[in-house]
């Protein structure tokens, strides 16, 4: 009867492995739609350095099939991975709020300064937060400041607008809607550059704040717990060999050349 239970016991432990490694062998991924080279859409399809370093180390880890999704706008991937529609999410800032539904990779596989985007002549002394008030400012809808002094100076003293997209923040910045744009080193540059705003728009000096980007698991996804530290062990060897910089490198050349050629401007 001893033995009977044992291999019960046996039986049970390998059926419920089993069940989780059915469960874990295909996952959900997705990230902004805008950044980059590290996460962008192209033809509907995420691509970049962000998204091809997540599937390496998913694989590394054992998951076969990665299913990587696309969403219209950065609040509608976070909202996803709140429901747990949405696996694992990349290119996540983190903030005690976000940690109530995501279960963060360790380490971070990047770091984003913050830009302060003004009008081409119309540049202010950034010197201090204090320099940001009495200016009227927008973000991108679901941008994070995290825990950070500068994220308690915004939520304390600023009235920041909102925009779905950071498209429309840059189009009530040319309308004079807005004094200044707060947005993410990738995603500011690759709007700027996919729209030639070099001669409308600059960017300030200083940087107000600087966030880790880096890979998170819905808790409400069945691979959580069983992905988490794998993930992070061979995310730590690829940040060893500088994997993500060359992937980098590599998107650079794609978006540089998904884009329009700027158009010629006479010469005066």
């Amino acid at each position: 009867m001893k033995k009977l239970k044992i291999l019960f016991i046996v039986l049970l432990s390998l059926i419920v492995g089993s069940a989780w490694a059915q469960t874990c062998d295909s996952i959900s991924i997705s990230g902004p739609v805008n950044d980059a080279p590290d996460s962008w859409a192209v033809d509907g399809q995420l691509i970049g350095a962000g998204i091809e370093l997540a599937q390496k180390t998913l694989k590394a880890a054992g998951v076969k099939n990665i299913k990587v999704v696309t969403y219209a706008t950065w609040a509608e991937a976070l909202a996803a991975t709140r429901s747990g529609e949405l696996d694992m999410i990349i290119s996540i800032g983190w903030s005690s709020e976000r940690s109530r539904y995501l279960s963060y990779v360790h380490p971070s596989y990047l770091d984003q300064f913050l830009y302060v985007i003004v009008r081409r002549g119309e540049t202010f002394p950034l010197n201090q937060y204090s320099d940001l008030k009495g200016r009227r400012g927008i973000t991108e809808a679901g941008v994070t400041f995290g825990n950070s002094a500068f994220g308690s100076f915004v939520e304390d003293e600023l009235q920041l607008l909102q925009s779905p997209t950071l498209g429309g923040a840059f189009d009530r910045l040319l309308n004079r809607e807005v004094d200044y744009i707060l947005a993410y080193r990738f995603a500011a540059t690759s709007e700027m550059y996919r729209r030639d705003l070099g001669d409308k728009v600059q960017v300030l000096a200083t940087y107000p704040f600087r966030k880790d980007n880096y890979f998170a698991f819905s808790k409400r996804s069945k691979c959580a717990s069983v992905l988490l530290d794998k993930v992070g062990v061979e995310l730590e060897k690829a940040n060893k060999v500088n994997q993500y910089f060359l992937l980098l490198n590599k998107y650079r050349r794609i978006f540089n050349e998904t884009q329009s050629t700027p158009p010629t401007r006479p010469r005066k």
